[in-house]
């Protein structure tokens, strides 16, 4: 078996363009040391199943200290006023079906529905920003595309915010026993505005996230585990 790569904060993306922000300061092959810390990128895939086998992939070729989840989310409208760019840090990774919270249809009880990402690491990465929003994301397997809907969702399950990632890159790293946090950036209202807000926010979304992330780390990289 090949040795594991060490680093010292994993940052992980659904897709390429979610780590444009980053390619300034760690080059083409984002890979590279900022503050003196060794920070490595990798995309998992978009969705929760490409997500879930893409992270377990990367975590069996790593060994990070802690791991970043660097993305894009949509606001519930239930929650507060859509922003554009409003950086989110989660509280908790929750898994979301529609059907289960119209009472049509049942999570069986062995089922995890709760990730709670690591405290220390999520609150550094909050206190870069005074106006991050802190709560939990919910995680789905599709967009959420009606308004309706995304008004249910977000009221009867309590998120702040929908992202299609988050909730398998939180469970493969709790299986691996690897701190993990969710610093997202929100492009969109979630409902029947979100995709064509999505476009127009997408490439400012992800350089504000990789920002934050910089700053997190020139900053001393708060709740880093030791």
């Amino acid at each position: 078996m090949a040795a594991q790569r060490k680093c010292d904060v994993l940052v992980l993306a659904a897709h390429a363009p979610e780590l444009v922000g980053l390619r300034p300061a760690l080059g083409n092959a984002l890979r590279g040391t900022i503050a003196a810390l060794q920070v490595d990128c990798a995309t998992v895939g978009v969705g929760m199943p490409a997500s879930a086998s893409g992270t377990t992939r990367v975590l069996e070729e790593m060994e990070p200290r802690a791991v970043v989840l660097l993305g894009s989310c949509g606001l519930y409208p239930r929650r507060i006023a859509f922003r554009a760019l409003t950086p989110v840090v989660a509280s908790g990774v929750r898994l979301v079906d529609s059907s289960v919270l119209a009472e049509q249809a049942a999570f069986p009880a062995p089922m995890q529905l709760l990730c709670g990402p690591d405290r220390a690491l999520s609150d550094g990465l909050a206190a870069v920003d005074p106006s991050c929003l802190r709560g939990e994301i919910a995680t789905t397997l599709a967009i959420t595309t009606d308004d309706t809907l995304a008004q249910a969702l977000g009221s009867k399950s309590g998120c702040a915010a929908e992202n299609l990632e988050a909730y398998a890159v939180a469970l493969a790293c709790a299986a691996h026993d690897l701190p993990f946090a969710c610093l997202l950036v929100a492009t969109n209202a979630v409902g029947s505005e979100g995709r064509s807000q999505w476009q127009s926010y997408q490439r400012s979304a992800a350089e504000k996230a990789a920002e934050l992330l910089i700053k997190w780390l020139e900053q001393g990289a708060r709740g880093l585990p030791q």
